[in-house]
């Protein structure tokens, strides 16, 4: 059993948990998920199955600022420890008056395009070999300027609803991987002077997948109940430039061997120009390309990058055949 299954993961569980319910539910030790979601937040959460797990570090094109689309509700005058409204309030770090529609509307789309954000202090990021969380829940202190910044970009920002006499409001946030759209709503409430919350967190789309792909997890509950088809393992590669080998070279790359010119026929790759250029694309991700032979999908390569139509080699990375 090798793919991918997209869970509409509801509230109360963490991700985790989802990857534990489907080992046993499938019998499979090998899975894990891309896109860690917070345990109140809902919606689609990657699951890898099998081989396909040797994936998941390469699941959506690096630095894409359409990595994630989330719909976020926020309430404005508190503020807590957690930056949701399940945490403990800090007193003294809100008030204010509430804002009208036009000031929330403003001080969300002024996070627009690149920039900072450092990370919750309830977080998996991980100071000094512990998780920040860890930190946190024991009431352990720690130096928050060993926290450091972290580039972020939001390609969109839209608000979708307010409520002025409630203070509360939802929007909807089009942003690249590593977005804390909790500090988000802490950082507008700071901007607006009266502190805010996200109340509600759902993801609509995380990886090329969205919401329309994914299976309520209630679905696969019960003893007969059956798993859905599985995607193909392939699916979240659609960023890299595609290489078809010829028999010969399928043979080389299946044994680890680097492939030569005259076996390699190159595609082009699905990402866009700003996905190709944007910042956050790592040099380790450069020059990647998704493999496939006569049979069908091999793996992952690398090739020096160049014009689309010629491939000097293709040096094996991920083989999975």
């Amino acid at each position: 059993m090798d793919g991918i299954v997209v869970i509409d993961k509801p509230q109360g569980m963490t991700s985790h948990d989802v990857v534990s319910f489907l080992r046993r539910k499938t019998g499979v030790r090998r899975i894990g998920h891309s896109g860690t979601l917070d345990p109140m937040a809902t919606g689609v959460l990657p699951v890898f199955i099998g081989k396909a797990t040797r994936l998941i570090e390469y699941a959506g094109a690096p630095g894409s600022p359409e990595a994630k689309l989330y719909r976020c509700d926020i309430k404005f005058g508190l503020e807590t420890d957690t930056q949701d409204i399940w945490g403990a309030r800090i007193e003294g770090r809100d008030g204010g008056s509430l804002p009208r529609g036009p000031e929330i509307e403003r001080a969300l789309k002024s996070f627009e395009g690149p920039g900072l954000q450092r990370p919750p202090m309830y977080s998996a990021v991980k100071v000094g070999g512990r998780k920040l969380y860890d930190y946190a829940r024991k009431g352990d202190a720690i130096d928050e300027s060993l926290v450091k910044e972290r580039e972020i970009y939001i390609k969109r920002i839209e608000v979708k609803q307010v409520d002025e006499a409630a203070g509360e409001a939802a929007f909807e946030a089009l942003c690249s991987k590593g977005v804390y759209i909790r500090a988000l709503c802490a950082d507008a409430g700071r901007l607006l002077g009266c502190g805010a919350v996200m109340s509600g967190l759902r993801r609509l789309s995380s990886d090329g997948f969205s919401i329309g792909d994914a299976v309520p997890l209630d679905d696969l509950r019960g003893e007969g109940a059956p798993m859905p088809p599985l995607l193909p393992m392939d699916g979240p590669l659609a960023w890299m430039r595609r290489v078809d080998l010829s028999e010969s070279g399928s043979r080389a790359f299946a044994q680890g061997r680097t492939v030569s010119e005259e076996d390699c026929h190159p595609g082009r790759s699905e990402a866009t120009p700003e996905e190709a250029s944007h910042p956050g694309r790592g040099e380790a991700t450069r020059g990647l390309v998704r493999v496939y032979g006569p049979g069908g999908f091999l793996g992952v390569g690398s090739a020096p990058e160049g014009a689309p139509s010629r491939i000097d080699a293709i040096k094996p990375v991920k083989v999975l055949v």
